[in-house]
């Protein structure tokens, strides 16, 4: 099966493309029993002065539902509203296709396709989209959901520099982007070149406070925080206690925190993060939500979800394997407590739960960075050396630490993307990944390094011990693990290795002030690299191998210009984003991963083969497998709307 590299179809060599999502016809709609109940006591109109004209159909996955319920979830802590955005939040103007495994479709690739938007044109080869609005669509509190809501999201919100100093460089990269209405359901994306990503843009979700979610900003109720229209809005900012009207702006526009902002969303958040006790999130079914299942009947099935904010893994855990959430990967998985399956295998009778299978997005588990931008002239000079990182790649015993630390579930891989991918390339994922220390240590004299001290211990080209420290994040403890097992077989080619523990904040704060001299993580982009490249090119600040060069391209602080093959690489990235064709994108795509090969920018570790999730036995409309992505939502994708809970 291939993943997202495809990234829908929309554009591909036409000059226009009309993209238009099911539509039900008209027909007498049903709704679930407690929003009757509000009917019939005058508190909401009937079910069908709520929905659009043309309500947006979801074939349920197995069969159509029943109503009610409540969805029990959790969350890592109070920012982690990526969770929040992955289950009840994922309402875009388009989004991604239900991935299904077994698919036969170039093996399979997720499509983009409308969701709040009811049709796409594109036109002039991806320089102009037109997006037709839903007649009659409403936010969640009945008011109508038009194109001046779509306006007011670009001229007054993204197009703010108060608000958003620096627009994202999806609306940068074609020469920037005009948005105009056309009528009260139609408006028009332009730029002066093509942007051939902007469908799938609208499809990832927003994991943080960007302005890249058209469909999130209510003007009929923000526009009383914005000075444009309220004059005394800075005045009445500070009286609510913020520091000043953005801010202001902000915490109003804010829905997991704000329960009065109006939402699109199946679910409205009734209880927001810090209200209440402060540990749980509660949101109800929104009863104007514009979706309806194949024989009419509103959706959401499920009436409730809650959403527990739990900071300790080890309560999460124990939660968990008790029963006490009705779906949950990624706070108890392979990835992130190997450990434990069988503590969860154990208990699937009293906790009512069964097993799913989830194919992790993941490059590797774990990969280590050399700061190629180090301060120090001499670390430097060691880790630009190629033959000195490909002599330690070669000096890992990775069988031995995917045996030892991850339980045999993965494969002794270099950061490359999965094998379902069609960027994989299986020299790169093997290439110095065989354990050869004899090896390691000829590569070394022969890089330079052959001179020692008495410790044994190789000297650089300033006559010091080469010895360096390794920050790892205490988020994983099989990092931590893994390294220690790493530093011992670096001991043995003459490297000194040191490993700082600390948080993932500290560690970050390190990395962005360029004061490592290398760092742990995780690479994601195991199938949507061309979303993030960050690992085979250093398009950001969080490429810890090259800090600075990524800052220099995302105009972050403390840039520093890259050389010419890193320059050329980044060219090459502009281009994929100027390019509708998807075949053309996956030929750059791969120039730029053939540069990433030569340079082994990164040591990877190991790779994971599958992870798993647990889930309520009686819950149903879930697909077996879930892709986990972050730029391809889970589970978001797979319309959680129409999940619901079958009778004992």
């Amino acid at each position: 099966m291939r993943l997202l590299h495809a990234l829908g179809r929309a554009g591909v060599g036409l000059a226009a493309l009309a993209l238009s999502a099911g539509f039900a016809a008209a027909q007498d709609y049903n709704e679930a029993p407690v929003l009757a109940e509000r009917v019939g006591a005058g508190d909401l109109p009937a079910v069908e002065e709520r929905l659009p004209a043309s309500p947006m159909v979801v074939t349920p996955f197995e069969s159509v539902g029943q109503y009610g319920g409540t969805w029990r979830l959790t969350m890592a802590s109070a920012s982690d509203i990526s969770t929040l955005v992955r289950t009840i939040g994922y309402e875009n103007l388009t989004r991604w296709d239900t991935w299904l495994p077994g698919q036969e479709q170039q093996d399979v690739v997720p499509d983009v396709k409308p969701n709040v938007a009811e049709s796409i044109e594109v036109e002039d080869e991806g320089r102009a989209y037109v997006f037709k609005l839903r007649e009659g669509m409403k936010w969640s509190d009945g008011a109508p959901f038009t194109a001046d809501d779509i306006v007011f999201w670009y001229e007054d919100v993204f197009s703010n520099t108060e608000l958003f100093p620096a627009q994202p460089r999806w609306s940068t990269r074609a020469g920037g982007l005009t948005v105009e209405k056309i009528d009260d359901l139609t408006v028009r994306f332009s730029f002066p070149e093509p942007n051939g990503m902007l469908l799938q843009q609208f499809a990832t979700p927003a994991l943080a406070a960007e302005p890249n979610v058209p469909t999130a900003y209510p003007r009929h109720y923000l526009e009383q925080f914005h000075p444009k229209y309220n004059e005394n809005a800075e005045a009445d900012a500070q009286a609510a206690g913020s520091q000043n009207w953005v801010t202001h702006f902000h915490s109003m526009a804010d829905a997991w925190r704000n329960p009065d902002v109006p939402r699109l969303n199946p679910w409205i958040v009734e209880v927001g993060i810090g209200q209440g006790a402060g540990t749980q999130v509660i949101a109800q079914r929104n009863p104007y939500y514009f979706k309806v299942d194949t024989e009419g009947n509103q959706l959401p099935y499920m009436d409730t979800v809650t959403v527990d904010i739990i900071s300790d893994n080890q309560v999460t855990l124990l939660k968990a394997a008790n029963g006490d959430f009705d779906m949950v990967d990624s706070y108890i998985g392979f990835v992130t407590t190997p450990e434990n399956r069988g503590t969860f295998f154990d208990n699937q009778e009293r906790g009512g739960y069964e097993f799913y299978e989830v194919l992790p997005n993941r490059a590797n588990l774990m990969i280590i960075s050399l700061n190629l931008t180090h301060k120090d002239p001499a670390k430097r000079e060691i880790f630009n050396n190629l033959a000195f990182r490909q002599a330690l790649s070669t000096a890992i015993n990775r069988e031995e630490v995917v045996e030892l630390v991850w339980l045999g579930q993965g494969l002794p891989y270099q950061t490359v993307e999965r094998p379902e991918s069609p960027l994989f390339d299986e020299e790169m994922a093997t290439q110095f990944t065989q354990y050869d220390p004899e090896l390691a240590n000829q590569m070394l004299d022969e890089a330079g390094f052959a001179e020692r001290d008495g410790n044994g211990i190789r000297l650089g080209p300033d006559g010091n011990p080469i010895q360096f420290t390794i920050d790892i994040s205490v988020l994983r403890q099989p990092w931590i693990d893994s390294a220690e097992l790493i530093k011992g077989y670096w001991r043995e080619i003459g490297i000194d290795l040191l490993i700082n523990t600390s948080d993932t904040t500290a560690l970050n704060q390190r990395v962005r002030a360029n004061d490592h001299d290398a760092a742990v993580w995780s690479a994601s982009g195991g199938a949507d690299t061309i979303f993030d490249p960050k690992y085979y090119v250093p398009s950001s600040q969080d490429a810890f191998y090259a800090t600075t060069w990524g800052q220099w391209y995302a105009g972050q602080p403390n840039p520093e210009e890259p050389p010419q093959f890193v320059k050329d690489q980044l060219a090459l990235y502009d281009e994929i984003f100027e390019t509708v064709d998807v075949a053309r994108r996956l030929e750059i795509m791969r120039e730029i991963m053939r540069v990433a090969k030569e340079q082994l920018y990164t040591i990877g570790v190991m790779q994971p083969t599958t992870d798993y999730g647990i889930i309520n036995k009686l819950m149903r409309n879930v697909p077996p497998v879930l892709l986990a992505s972050t730029q391809y939502t889970h589970p978001g994708s797979a319309n959680p709307e129409q999940f619901y809970y079958a009778s004992e």
